[in-house]
C-alpha cells in the first residue's frame, strides 16, 4: 500500500496546476425583469391553520381496536307472557359488548306493569288486576336491525330475561330498543 501512495501524491501534484488555469468565460443573459404585482406577502402557516379548521384532519389511531367491549345506552320497550301473566316494561339498558350486529347487556332496571291473578278473600274469587312493578333485566341480547335517519338512532330487537320485583317472578320479554351508537 505504501508503494501506491507515493505515485498517487505525485500525480495529484501534477494535475492541480492544470485545473486552476483561470476563470471560465461568461456571457450576459438578457432576461426581462420579473415583477410580481398585486400580491402581498402571505403566511402559509395561517392558510394551513384555516384549512385545518374548515376540514379537521382525521385522527388515525396507531393501533386498531381489537376488543368487542364498548358501552352503549339503550331505551327499550318490552312485553312478555309467563305463567298466565301478561307484562310489559320500559327501561334503560346498558350493553357492554358487541359482536357483529349483536349487543350483550348487563343487569338493568325497568318500570312496567303486569296483569296478575289476585285472590279476593271476601268473595273467594280470583280475578285479573293490572299493577305497576319494577323489573330487573338480568340478561339481554339486542340485535341491531337498522338506522332510523329521522330520529338519528339505531334500532334493535331485544330478548331478555327479567325478574318482577313486586311478584317475585321470573319471566322473559321481547321488545325493541333504541341507541344513538
Amino acid at each position: 500500500m505504501r508503494r501506491g501512495l507515493l505515485p498517487a501524491v505525485l500525480l495529484l501534484l501534477a494535475v492541480n496546476p492544470l485545473l486552476a488555469a483561470g476563470p471560465l468565460p461568461s456571457r450576459v443573459l438578457a432576461l426581462p425583469p420579473a415583477v410580481v404585482s398585486g400580491s402581498e406577502p402571505e403566511s402559509f402557516d395561517l392558510l394551513d391553520f384555516r384549512m385545518n379548521q374548515a376540514h379537521p384532519p382525521k385522527i388515525v389511531s396507531e393501533t386498531t381496536p381489537r376488543t368487542i367491549f364498548g358501552i352503549k345506552q339503550h331505551i327499550a320497550l318490552g312485553a312478555g307472557y309467563d305463567n298466565g301473566v301478561v307484562h310489559g316494561s320500559i327501561g334503560f339498558y346498558l350493553t357492554v359488548a358487541e359482536w357483529g350486529r349483536w349487543n350483550f347487556g348487563v343487569p338493568s332496571p325497568a318500570l312496567g306493569f303486569g296483569r296478575y291473578h289476585v285472590y279476593d278473600a271476601k268473595r273467594k274469587v280470583t280475578f285479573l288486576k293490572e299493577e305497576s312493578s319494577i323489573f330487573v333485566s338480568f340478561a339481554s341480547v339486542h340485535y341491531r336491525v337498522g338506522y332510523l335517519r329521522g330520529l338519528g338512532v339505531n334500532w334493535y330487537i331485544n330478548l331478555e330475561q327479567v325478574f318482577d320485583m313486586r311478584r317475585n317472578m321470573a319471566g322473559s320479554q321481547v321488545g325493541v330498543s333504541f341507541s344513538r351508537k
